[in-house]
């Protein structure tokens, strides 16, 4: 098994809802995955965990279009088998044979090994391709050859920080949108003053790219604050940007961003606030 550790927390929970809802809806034939890590984890019950997926399974339970939603149908299934699925799983699970083509990027061979595997437990190894390399190099040069109907699912944590390939994950997702691909990027941050510098990295890039049409939620912990770090349940606040999505696309990211909000109003993460407050960019 890969040494991730990230997985069922409370920013997964974002971003996987979203990303299961959206690419229901958008139905792509190829999707690429810059940052894929594992496709399915054994759980842990660990204090990260219990804020994240168990107390979203939990509420959604109360909430009937949550319940409702592919994240919880898929989640809720193998969460009772002692397992969470991923953002490789809950893709190639959501688009299903549909799809012609699968990419997916990563630097720890372990997760691909994994990636694999699954694929094959569930009939799709024929259209799964792995790539056991630097994702920010490797998906620039994968973009010229890709028809403009291609979903980016870009996945770093760090979107400002230039990789061996000179360009950042921003980067890629401007090149990406320019090419008229829709993009669906996740970004972590653990202060107020981080979260400040992101905003206006993200905003100032794509003007000065000339995109002016972008979807852009943050979430992120009441407990967060500007310098420093109170608490650590991995991360203590996450953002998505999507470009080139449908009009129903991006009502789905600002519907079920603000039901998460909802939701986690009385939550807790061990002995600290754990309520929620959403920005737009």
């Amino acid at each position: 098994m890969a040494t991730y550790t990230h997985f069922a927390k409370q920013p997964d929970v974002l971003k996987h809802l979203i990303l299961c809802e959206v690419l229901k809806n958008e139905t792509p034939q190829v999707y690429v995955e810059t940052n894929s890590a594992c496709a399915i984890y054994p759980m842990t019950q660990t204090p990260e965990q219990q804020y994240g997926i168990y107390h979203f399974l939990e509420k959604a339970d109360e909430v009937p279009s949550l319940k409702d939603s592919v994240y919880y149908q898929l989640e809720s299934g193998e969460m009772a088998k002692g397992n969470y699925l991923g953002s490789p799983a809950l893709a190639m699970n959501v688009l299903g044979k549909q799809a012609k083509r699968f990419v997916f990027f990563d630097l720890e061979k372990s997760a691909l090994e994994n990636v694999g595997t699954y694929a094959k437990q569930i009939g799709l190894s024929a259209s799964v391709e792995i790539h056991h390399t630097d994702s920010s190099r490797g998906t620039i040069e994968l973009l010229p050859s890709l028809p403009t109907s291609s979903f980016i699912h870009i996945d770093p944590y760090e979107i400002d920080k230039k990789g061996n390939s000179g360009v950042t994950y921003l980067d890629v997702l401007i090149q990406a949108t320019l090419l008229g691909m829709k993009c669906l990027l996740w970004y972590g941050f653990m202060t107020g003053d981080d979260k400040a510098s992101l905003d206006n990295y993200i905003t100032s890039s794509l003007e000065k790219a000339g995109i002016k049409d972008y979807t852009g939620v943050e979430l992120a912990m009441n407990s967060i604050r500007k310098d420093s770090v109170l608490c650590n349940p991995s991360i203590l606040g996450s953002g998505i940007l999507a470009t080139n999505l449908s009009q129903t696309s991006t009502d789905i990211i600002l519907d079920y961003s603000n039901q998460l909000v909802d939701i986690y109003k009385d939550a807790k993460y061990k002995d600290y606030d754990g309520s929620l407050y959403i920005q737009h960019l």
